[in-house]
């Protein structure tokens, strides 16, 4: 694939005190990764360079100041330097706003990229909440923040890794709270995310399995009654609208199921209910994908990791299968490389 044919994959390094710049940096020693896109990177060049030398690559920084002089050469990694951190005050492993506010900025800049179709993707290192809330910002993630600037109404947040996909109805809710948002039509919303997300991904018709929400499926209403009054009804009215949904099925029987390829995404009731089932089935290649907003996104699973931070030991295969993914999905060709 010739450089102006691939697409421009823009990365941003999150926290600058975690293990963001390190895992990036792995990624992108990856020379096979320069085969399927032209990828950069958001943040501050002496982070990025401290990373180079804890990980002991041999790589170099290549300054560019749009998306479009992304050279797409293994061994160099072109770099969007904000110039908004002081370093020499940065220690590695600690919260701090500075770092908070600095990890948000990259992200704005990846978002109004996207937003002028300067690039066909990006994706995002780990965050701390903590930090960014220091900075001023709301205890929201990447995601929600993203939806609320891009006046987004109707997102979601999917997991995936290898065949196992879970798009969740909820994450950041106490259990109780998102019981009480398993509601027919907020159900039924997630469905026609799901189908429009996964067609434009290019699979032809997708298959949603649907987990339900109590044990045994509720056991006709022996253990709660959702199931028949709130996630049937949505099932069905799915159904309705040409939307291959089936369920509600046990949540302890559908994630093998979906693995052996029965479903080719699982809609979860809850945060745990999905998180689970993809760490266990594959935590180190697990990616989050975003549905819902107006530019493809997709990011690591996991978090800033402080206690490991500029050790040179953080796993880089996250966002290594996130940069694949957002090349795949923006490209309709599924989540495995293929439609």
């Amino acid at each position: 694939m010739t450089a102006e044919k691939r697409p421009i994959i823009a990365i941003t390094i999150g926290d600058p005190a975690g293990i963001g710049p390190e895992v990036v940096v792995k990624a992108l020693a990856d020379k096979t990764l320069y085969d399927i896109c032209r990828p950069f990177v958001i943040g501050e060049s002496a982070a990025v360079r401290a990373a180079i030398a804890i990980t002991q690559n041999k790589l170099t920084l290549h300054p560019i100041e749009h998306a479009s002089e992304s050279t797409g050469k293994s061994g160099t990694i072109d770099i969007l330097d904000m110039h908004n951190l002081d370093w020499n005050k940065v220690k590695m492993g600690q919260i701090a706003a500075e770092c908070g506010r600095a990890s948000m900025e990259f992200l704005e800049m990846a978002m109004q990229l996207a937003l002028t179709h300067e690039i066909t993707a990006m994706v995002n290192a780990p965050i701390n909440k903590e930090a960014t809330m220091l900075a001023g910002y709301t205890g929201l993630g990447h995601l929600e923040y993203m939806a609320e600037a891009t006046k987004t109404k109707t997102y979601a947040t999917m997991l995936a890794t290898g065949n196992l996909r879970c798009v969740h109805l909820t994450t950041h809710y106490s259990l109780k709270e998102a019981c009480d948002r398993v509601k027919k039509d907020f159900i039924l919303s997630r469905l026609i995310l799901t189908d429009e997300s996964f067609r434009q991904w290019g699979f032809g018709k997708p298959i949603i399995g649907v987990a339900a929400l109590n044990p045994h499926a509720g056991e006709n209403g022996m253990f709660g009654r959702e199931e028949i009054e709130e996630i049937t009804p949505a099932v069905k009215e799915a159904v309705r609208l040409g939307i291959d949904a089936r369920g509600p099925f046990p949540a302890d029987s559908i994630f093998n199921r979906a693995i052996s390829g029965e479903f080719d995404v699982v809609l979860v009731m809850y945060h745990d209910q999905g998180h689970i089932a993809v760490k266990v089935h594959g935590f180190e290649k697990s990616v989050s994908v975003a549905l819902g907003l107006p530019f493809m996104r997709t990011s690591v699973d996991h978090g800033t990791a402080f206690d490991i931070a500029g050790k040179g030991i953080a796993n880089s295969e996250s966002i290594e299968e996130a940069i694949k993914t957002a090349v795949w999905l923006s490209q309709g060709k599924g989540l495995a490389g293929k439609g």
